[in-house]
């Protein structure tokens, strides 16, 4: 068999077993029958002239000819997924599903901004992700990440600073009339702490605090800085308060604590893939936030004095 006689289908077929373990779950990823699937594979096998799975009860197991193509199907799969969300994305105005990944601390303040972006453009169908795993850009998973941190450095990736996203640390008048508050980091042993769990922990101002406090000091954590900040209002303890949680210490009147930690710089970043720059989609609401987003700022620095 000449390789340009073979069928492109069966080979995807084969892939998808491969990826999932099971006839069964291939077929129902595919949308065909079970026996539609096995004699795809069947005779991909025999024109190939090699075994790729080896059948057993509880599954496809690979031979080395199998993970050889798995291994390669991988990125060609992926490649395939970018060229179909380019394709769709090649409108001349804004319009379709629009998927959007950000941070689940963000998505309070994140919906009534994208209410205002779908009032502007109201074809767009927005579908969003808060979560605090890196969505890939590069499969087409999401078209958007709104990311917080250092700059996103990886490859093929296109990064538009929005606006500072810095941490501080906080303590509820309650915790400060009860147990006053450190000055320096040698008196951090002295505290209770409210501290995020996970990868959170991680950032530059909380492994500094970390490394000075003895675990039985954090006496709640949460992966979701919306928790930390209700425990920290509550007055279970100090704890860090991100920016967007900072809006709403006007009502809370948190008071900012400084005991010498470090934090390295962080701002809020609007992140998509290279092959999206023709997107009408996201280059409208790209134009959006950066008109937007820096009306937030007043509500970050306009709590009273004291209460910044």
């Amino acid at each position: 068999m000449q390789a340009e006689d073979f069928n492109w289908d069966d080979l995807h077929v084969a892939y998808r077993v491969a990826e999932l373990g099971t006839l069964s779950r291939a077929a129902e990823r595919l949308g065909l029958n079970h026996s539609t699937v096995l004699r795809r594979i069947t005779r991909l096998e025999q024109q190939l002239g090699v075994r790729l799975f080896i059948r057993h009860q509880r599954g496809y197991q690979l031979t080395d000819a199998g993970q050889f193509m798995l291994a390669r199907m991988r990125p060609i799969a992926d490649d395939m997924l970018r060229l179909y969300s380019g394709l769709a994305t090649q409108e001349s105005s804004p319009s379709g599903t629009l998927r959007i990944s950000t941070v689940s601390d963000f998505s309070l303040f994140f919906a009534p901004m994208l209410h205002a972006f779908r009032e502007q453009y109201p074809q767009i169908r927005v579908q969003v992700m808060a979560t605090d795993e890196r969505a890939s850009l590069v499969s087409g998973d999401v078209h958007v990440a709104i990311r917080m941190g250092a700059q996103p450095t990886e490859p093929d990736l296109i990064a538009r600073k929005l606006i500072p996203a810095s941490m501080q640390y906080y303590a509820s008048p309650s915790y400060i009339r009860r147990y006053g508050v450190p000055t320096n980091l040698a008196e951090v042993k002295h505290h209770q702490w409210v501290l995020p769990s996970g990868r959170k922990r991680q950032m530059s101002g909380i492994r500094e605090l970390m490394a000075n406090i003895n675990p039985d000091q954090i006496v709640f954590e949460s992966n979701s800085f919306t928790d930390i900040f209700s425990a920290v209002s509550e007055g279970m303890g100090i704890g860090p308060v991100g920016f967007l949680q900072r809006a709403s210490n006007i009502h809370h009147e948190l008071v900012p604590v400084n005991f010498g930690v470090k934090e390295d710089p962080s701002f809020m970043w609007f992140v998509y893939h290279k092959d999206m720059r023709s997107s009408a989609r996201v280059r409208a609401l790209l134009d959006f936030m950066v008109e937007r987003v820096p009306d937030m700022l007043p509500a970050l620095d306009g709590a009273p004095a004291g209460h910044s």
